[in-house]
C-alpha cells in the first residue's frame, strides 16, 4: 500500500498549515441570520433542526447530526444508515375528539415495514411557555397523523421504542407531564459542537456556515459564549480552497487509513466481550456486558445497577463504558468511564420524595461520600473527576501502542477493568453504597436483588 501513496509537496503543505493556523481568530462576528429573518425564533429553530436532523437533505452532514442529537437526548437507535427515517413537523394528534399538534416527530424502521419501529416526539420551546394540558395531551395520544410511505397514521402502541422530549431554555419551567424528558438548547449546542468540531471541514462550506450560525443562535438564546466566528471560518476555508489539489492528495491517502481504523473499530467491538469473559467470571459475579453497533457505547456493569423503579421504559442505570471509536484509536487512546446517564426520565424527574436520582447522587458523591470516592479515584489515577453532575463521573485515558493497536487495546481494557471493576479496586463498593443510599431516598424502597460486589477473576 505504501507504494500507492502520493508524494506530497512538503513546502506547500507547511505553507498551508502556517497560513491556516495564523489567521486572526479575533474578528468581530456579524449579526446572525436568525436576527434578520422574520417569524418566531421557535419556528425558525424548528425548521432548522428538522433540516439538519434529516440525513436525506442536501446539507451533507448525513447521519452525523442525527446521531449526535440522539446521544444528547439519551436515545440509542443503532445502524441508522440502514433504516428508513422520516421527520415531520407540526404533527397533529389523530385521536377522535382530541386536538393538538406537536412540533417534530422523528420516526424510523425498515423500509419494508408498514409502520415505524421507533419514534421520537419533540416539543420545542424558546420564548413561549407550555400550553394548558399540552404535554399531558401529547403523552396520552394513541395515534398521530404522521406520513410513513402510503400510510398516514402512527400508532403509539405499535412502536417498539419511543421517547418524548421537551426542548427548552435552561431557565424555563419543566414540562407538566413527566413522560417528557427535559433537554435544554444549551445541551444541544454543546453536543453538536463537541461532535463536529474535529470534522467541520469534511462538510460543504455553505452547510458549515448555516450550521455554525444555528449553533451561535442557540448560544445567544441561552446566554452562552461562542467559539465560532463566520468571518474567521470563511477565511480559513478560502485558504483550504487555495491548496485544494494538495489537500485532495492528502485526503485520498487518508481514506485508506480511515478504512483501516474502521476495520479495527469493528474488530474491537465484536471481540472485547470474549476477552473479558475469558478472564473474568462475569455471570457468576452478577455482572453484564452490553455490545453496541455504535462504537461509542460498549458497557460493563453489575446487574444490580440496572433497576426499574417506575415500571417504565426509562430505567435507572449506572455503568462503566469504553469506546473504541476511530477518533480515540487515532489518538492511540483507550478511554474508560464510570457513567451516570444525564437525560433519562427516571434519573432526572423529581419523585414523590422530593428528590431526583441524579441530583441527589451528585450531591452525595460530593458531600457524604466525597472523601472516600476521591481516595479511591486518586489511587486509580483517573484523569478527570466530575462527581458534581451526571454524565461521566470519572474518566481515565490509557495509552495504546501504535505498533500493536489491537493487542494493546485489549491489554489496556484488562488494566482498566482491574482498576475500576474488581474487588481490589474498591470503587464498585463505594459507588454501590451511594447507589443504594440515593435509591432509597428517592424511591422509598431498596433496589431489587442483591449487590454481588466487584468483578471476579475466574478460578
Amino acid at each position: 500500500m505504501a507504494d500507492d501513496l502520493p508524494r506530497f509537496e512538503r513546502d506547500e503543505l507547511e505553507t498551508f498549515v502556517q497560513q491556516y493556523m495564523e489567521l486572526d481568530r479575533r474578528t468581530q462576528r456579524p449579526q446572525g441570520i436568525y436576527s434578520i429573518l422574520s417569524a418566531s425564533r421557535e419556528k425558525k429553530y424548528q425548521d432548522t433542526l428538522q433540516y439538519f436532523l434529516n440525513p436525506r437533505k442536501s446539507h451533507g452532514f448525513r447521519y452525523a447530526l442525527l446521531n449526535q442529537f440522539f446521544e444528547c437526548i439519551d436515545f440509542y437507535e443503532y445502524n441508522l444508515p440502514n433504516q428508513h427515517i422520516d421527520i415531520d413537523d407540526e404533527v397533529w394528534i389523530g385521536d377522535d375528539g382530541i386536538e393538538g399538534r406537536i412540533d417534530l416527530v422523528i420516526a424510523g424502521g425498515s423500509a419494508l415495514g408498514d409502520h415505524p419501529r421507533w419514534a421520537v416526539f419533540l416539543e420545542l420551546k424558546v420564548g413561549a411557555e407550555e400550553g394548558t394540558e399540552q404535554t399531558p395531551t401529547y403523552a396520552a395520544a394513541d395515534t398521530w397523523n404522521f406520513s410513513w410511505f402510503d400510510e398516514n397514521e402512527l400508532v403509539v402502541d405499535d412502536l417498539e421504542s419511543k421517547k418524548y422530549v421537551y426542548l427548552k431554555r435552561e431557565a424555563a419551567d419543566t414540562p407538566t407531564d413527566s413522560t417528557f424528558e427535559t433537554v435544554t438548547w444549551a445541551d444541544v449546542a454543546k453536543s453538536f459542537e463537541s461532535g463536529t468540531q474535529a470534522s467541520l471541514f469534511e462538510y460543504p462550506n455553505r452547510s458549515v456556515i448555516q450550521f455554525t450560525d444555528f449553533i451561535q443562535s442557540l448560544k445567544e438564546t441561552e446566554g452562552m459564549d461562542s467559539a465560532i466566528d463566520e468571518d474567521e471560518l470563511n477565511e480559513r476555508l478560502n485558504v483550504y480552497f487555495e491548496h485544494s489539489d494538495l489537500i485532495q492528495q492528502v485526503e485520498r491517502a487518508n481514506s485508506q487509513f480511515e478504512s483501516d481504523f474502521d476495520d479495527v473499530t469493528t474488530y474491537l467491538q465484536n471481540n472485547w466481550v470474549d476477552k473479558i469473559v475469558n478472564k473474568y467470571d462475569v455471570e457468576k459475579s452478577g455482572w453484564n456486558t452490553s455490545v453496541s453497533s455504535n462504537a461509542e457505547y460498549q458497557k460493563l456493569f453489575p446487574e444490580y445497577w440496572d433497576q426499574d423503579p417506575l415500571n417504565s421504559t426509562s430505567t435507572i442505570q449506572l455503568f462503566y463504558r469504553h469506546s473504541p471509536t476511530t477518533e480515540l484509536l487515532r489518538n492511540q487512546t483507550l478511554r474508560f468511564r464510570l457513567r451516570l446517564p444525564p437525560a433519562r426520565n427516571a434519573h432526572t424527574e423529581t419523585q414523590d420524595t422530593g428528590h431526583s436520582f441524579n441530583t441527589l447522587f451528585a450531591e452525595k458523591c460530593t458531600t457524604k461520600y466525597g472523601d472516600r470516592i476521591h481516595d479511591v479515584l486518586t489511587k486509580i489515577g483517573v484523569d478527570e473527576i466530575r462527581l458534581g453532575s451526571a454524565s461521566a463521573l470519572a474518566v481515565k485515558d490509557y495509552p495504546l501502542d501504535p505498533h500493536n493497536l489491537v493487542g494493546s487495546y485489549f491489554d489496556q481494557l484488562d488494566t482498566a477493568v482491574s482498576e475500576f471493576c474488581t474487588p481490589d479496586s474498591g470503587l464498585p463498593i463505594i459507588i454501590n453504597d451511594v447507589f443504594e443510599d440515593v435509591y432509597r431516598d428517592v424511591f422509598g424502597e431498596d433496589p431489587t436483588g442483591e449487590f454481588s460486589g466487584g468483578l471476579h477473576i475466574k478460578e
